[in-house]
């Protein structure tokens, strides 16, 4: 883990100085490592503070702490604080720049869809005990892309930070969407490799069977696997084995859809009608693929800003959309080809 001189640096406009200080030193009580100008007096005195300020702000910090308003925007030192902190952020993945607001100027290169907190929202120590939580969730090294082991979990559950179980959770669910990938897009593709099997003839039995498999293993996830029951047993005791086990769940779920269409995809059929009939059904899986897909992808962004987001009351939702729905026009589609079979 990199390490750094302090903890934190707060970036703000004089102006607004009797606004940070009750936080920086609520900070210090908490035992985070601030740095803030007036305690650098001595260290400063003589020193080329351009240069000074921008190691600091760009290299010497885990954290920048943004007061943005309009005092802000406008004063040179905060600009140049600034500056350094977005070209670090530039280089390094996760989050550097946390942004709070005094009032609703727009800070120029701070992008309008990051999480941040509000003092107008949110006391001193709602504020600082963010920080605490940003820093422990930052010292545990657990991050959506951390490896699933017995280590980095007992880590994690040691310290945990606040919502470490919803980062569990999208650890486990991205992590074994992302080994899915190469399947997804394939299916969107319209493409499997042959698997052997040859249908012969209209395969109008095989036809049902599928549809009886697809509507239990979607059955099995509504009434089993995603229930609120399910889920609380796991958030709400805050269980880690339950909520590893409930990620996986998810991910076999998802693979189980591809794997259904995988195999329509994959087989060969000596009737071209059939073939015809069969890659449309294979279509039914769209929907439902593409809901888990973005389920994931939204858990992975809540993840970077789980902290903020928390502290602001937001309720994160971690349900998953089962939305077995097809198309009408694939619908149509899907019956006229079978019409060809059966007439």
């Amino acid at each position: 883990m990199t390490e750094y001189d302090f903890d934190v640096a707060p970036s703000f406009a004089d102006q607004d100085r009797a606004l940070v200080e009750p936080i920086v030193q609520r900070l210090k009580e908490l035992g985070v490592n601030v740095y803030y100008d007036e305690d650098r007096v001595v260290e400063m005195w003589g020193l080329d503070l351009v240069e000074h300020l921008s190691e600091t702000f760009g290299e010497r910090v885990r954290f920048v702490l943004l007061f943005a308003s309009r005092h802000y925007v406008a004063h040179k030192w905060a600009r140049l604080q600034r500056r350094a902190a977005q070209a670090r952020a530039l280089e390094q993945q996760g989050e550097y720049v946390l942004p709070i607001k005094i009032d609703d100027t727009e800070v120029p290169g701070l992008s309008g869809t990051i999480g941040y907190l509000d003092l107008r929202r949110h006391d001193t120590d709602t504020i600082a005990q963010a920080v605490v939580q940003k820093l422990a969730q930052h010292r545990s090294e657990f991050t959506p892309q951390t490896p699933i082991t017995a280590q980095a979990v007992q880590a994690l559950t040691a310290e945990r930070p606040k919502g470490w179980q919803y980062l569990l959770y999208v650890s486990v669910v991205w992590q074994g969407m992302r080994a899915l990938d190469s399947k997804y897009w394939e299916h969107f593709l319209r493409y499997a490799p042959r698997n052997g099997h040859v249908e012969h003839g209209a395969g109008l039995d095989a036809i049902r069977d599928r549809n009886v498999l697809l509507g239990e293993i979607i059955a099995v996830a509504v009434d089993t696997i995603f229930t609120p029951n399910a889920q609380e047993a796991a958030f709400g005791a805050g269980d880690p084995d339950r909520i590893i086990h409930l990620g996986r769940l998810f991910v076999r779920t998802y693979d189980e859809i591809l794997e259904w269409a995988r195999t329509i995809y994959g087989t060969s059929y000596a009737d071209a009608h059939a073939r015809v009939a069969a890659r449309i059904q294979a279509r039914f899986a769209d929907q439902q693929l593409q809901a888990m897909h973005k389920v994931a992808q939204d858990l992975r962004e809540v993840a970077d800003t789980l902290v903020e987001r928390l502290t602001a009351g937001e309720q994160i939702n971690v349900n998953v959309p089962l939305v077995f729905e097809v198309d009408p026009d694939l619908e149509r589609e899907f019956v006229a080809a079978v019409g060809t079979l059966s007439g």
